[in-house]
């Protein structure tokens, strides 16, 4: 019986690849408010309001939302190089 478990054991550990805790990151984001984002540049003059989301136990990521003077809602990748500048540039509250 033992050399069963320990043949089990390690069929488990041969099979378990990295890349599976990347669906489970993915899988269990699912209280996050933006799906997709875009590294796109929006101009300010477009822009109605900046909302920032810190990670957080609904969602393990930063997200940036984007609402444009059009009433749409544009979510922005946080890593973007001109979405770190405005994140820098805004008022800290």
């Amino acid at each position: 019986m033992a050399a069963w478990a320990t043949l089990l054991l390690g069929v488990l550990l041969v099979t378990h690849r990295p890349g599976d805790s990347a669906l489970l990151e993915a899988n269990g984001n699912l209280s996050c408010r933006c799906a997709k984002t875009t590294r796109g540049f929006i101009s300010p003059r477009k822009y109605s309001s900046v909302e920032v989301w810190p990670v957080g136990s609904s969602c393990r990521r930063l997200e940036v939302v984007i609402r444009l003077k059009s009433l749409e809602r544009v979510c922005v990748d946080p890593d973007a190089p001109w979405v770190k500048k405005l994140l820098k540039d805004l008022p800290s509250l």
